[in-house]
């Protein structure tokens, strides 16, 4: 019983300190989690380039990056008037 109730203490305690972390909480908080995300980037940058993560992270940037141009492409054809306009306005001229 006595087991049960310290690892039942630490749960909540980790608990607490991922929820506070989480939140932005105070000035220590935030270095501590800038501190972590900076060592998983380390850890993830050790890794080989065929690491599922770092394929992930690179995918999403291919991703990213068709996306842009793609909505680019699309915001193009918004402002140019489109062809299928002119040539149905061309059809109901000529009757």
């Amino acid at each position: 019983m006595r087991r049960v109730t310290i690892w039942a203490v630490v749960g909540v305690g980790i608990l607490a300190a991922l929820r506070k972390v989480r939140r932005g909480g105070t000035e220590r908080s935030q270095t501590l989690a800038q501190r972590m995300s900076a060592k998983c980037e380390q850890m993830l940058g050790s890794m080989p380039v065929s690491f599922p993560p770092n394929r992930i992270i690179a995918d999403l940037e291919t991703v990213k990056i068709q996306t842009a141009r793609i909505l680019e492409i699309l915001n193009e054809e918004r402002m140019q008037p489109s062809i299928r306009t002119e040539v149905a306005t061309a059809a109901e001229a000529n009757g």
